[in-house]
């Protein structure tokens, strides 16, 4: 049977074009086989003999249909790449966590205690643009978990102002026509053209600046970075064709969709005006616990790696929205969610994939920030470009400070430029590794 398989992947390209070792070979009820050789390497192919996955001598990868690296995991990295190529790279170092999103963005997350108070600090780059975030811990699920803690707090006034319907709805010109992630994401997401309220401006602020902080890696995912890792990669500039699960067209964000996180827009900012009242409170207010709900939507905000119900694998980018079906029993480490939109090649709309809580909690905390950096646009922004004026009340006290520990001034870029090259090396080993005569020893 195994060569009767290796022939038929003799005319396919990449990794499943390479003949698949002897072994012990076990054939599962839907055709598909596994098959462990004698020195512990194991491959599980799909019934038309691609590979889906390898594991062995401390690495464990999966592929898509048509040869593509899908994800990687070794002792010292853990890497995920999407299906135009994308990658997102983890790794724990003696600084903090490094994850790195493309060759000029990620960010180190490092623990450190200011003023009495421990904190997780992550130092961002982003092309030229270096910024910080913090974040405290929190249970659930007998689990921790990150929590973004907001820069400043406003008047109870200028969350209702930004809450509550304005009497006019305003027309605003973002001016991003001409931007290139604009256009890279055109057909997919697009603007109202006027705002009933704060809210709905405040979800295309979110939306938009998702994408555009999204864009460089996504534009990137088709450049020089897919040469490095060799077969695996094969043909990486259009989707994973192989993979019946994935998009073959756009699902765009629909006005309907919008208006659906516009009114959990609205939930958060009340959420905002109960911690600028009691900021003892500020933890418990927006976490895991409170948004686990039927229907909560949930904006994608790095590329993963997402298993269907049916047990297949499929990749949620950038700008995708999900929807949560249940809250999870207790104990669990994923939830199930429904794709309603999604770009071609991601994980398709309608598709119930499972998502684990602490990418959940990563998305929640990107929508979070991202509320944060648009209060203080529409603060600033109020009475000009089409936006109403705010009242005074809103806007006469001003914002307060969270106490905010200094900046950290570790050469960030430098770590993730070392953390780029790892990844290709182990990219490119994991295809030696599998396919060697004789791999190396533990």
């Amino acid at each position: 049977m195994l060569h009767q398989v290796n022939t038929a992947r003799g005319s396919l390209n990449g990794v499943n074009h390479r003949p698949i070792p002897s072994g012990q070979v076990a054939v599962h009820p839907n055709q598909s086989l596994s098959v462990t050789t004698s020195n512990g390497r194991k491959y599980n192919l799909r019934p038309n003999g691609t590979l889906a996955s390898y594991s062995g001598h401390g690495q464990a990868a999966t592929f898509r249909g048509n040869g593509h690296l899908a994800s990687l995991h070794t002792s010292h990295v853990d890497i995920a790449r999407g299906p135009r190529g994308q990658r997102t790279i983890i790794s724990e170092r003696p600084g903090g966590r490094l994850v790195s999103t493309g060759k000029h963005s990620g960010y180190l997350e490092r623990p450190i205690s200011y003023h009495g108070h421990n904190y997780y600090q992550r130092t961002y780059v982003s092309g030229n643009h270096r910024f910080s975030r913090e974040y405290t811990r929190y249970q659930y699920h007998g689990r921790e978990f990150n929590h973004y803690i907001p820069r400043v707090t406003y008047a109870p006034a200028f969350y209702g102002w930004a809450y509550y319907p304005w009497d006019v709805p305003a027309l605003y010109g973002w001016g991003w026509e001409g931007s290139p992630w604009f256009a890279f994401y055109s057909g997919f997401f697009s603007p109202w053209d006027s705002y009933p309220s704060g809210a709905n401006w405040l979800t295309d602020y979110l939306l938009g600046q998702t994408m555009e902080d999204g864009y460089p890696a996504d534009a990137q995912a088709t450049g020089d970075d897919q040469q490095d890792a060799g077969d695996v990669t094969a043909d990486a500039n259009g989707p994973a064709s192989g993979d019946d699960v994935s998009a073959t067209a756009d699902t765009p964000i629909t006005p309907d969709i919008k208006q659906m996180i516009a009114e959990e827009v609205k939930q958060q900012l009340a959420f905002e005006n109960a911690a600028a009242a009691k900021p003892d409170q500020a933890p418990s207010l927006d976490d895991l616990p409170q948004v686990m709900v039927p229907n909560h939507l949930f904006v994608v905000d790095q590329v993963q790696n997402v298993n269907t119900s049916d047990g297949q694998q499929c990749s949620l980018s950038v700008g995708d929205v999900i929807k949560l079906m249940a809250a999870p029993p207790d104990n669990a480490t994923s939830a199930d969610l429904t794709v309603i939109s999604s770009r071609k090649g991601d994980c398709a709309a309608g598709l119930t994939v499972s998502v684990p809580l602490d990418s959940l909690q990563e998305m929640q905390n990107n929508f979070r920030a991202q509320l944060d950096s648009g209060l203080q646009a529409l603060r600033d922004q109020q009475g000009k470009g089409g936006l109403p004026a705010a009242p005074m009340a809103a806007i006469t006290p001003p914002p307060v400070p969270a106490d905010e520990p200094p900046a950290d001034t570790t050469n960030v870029q430098a770590q993730i430029d070392d953390q780029q090259q790892q990844a290709n090396q182990a990219e490119s080993t994991v295809t030696q590794t599998a396919f060697a005569s004789t791999p190396p020893a533990n």
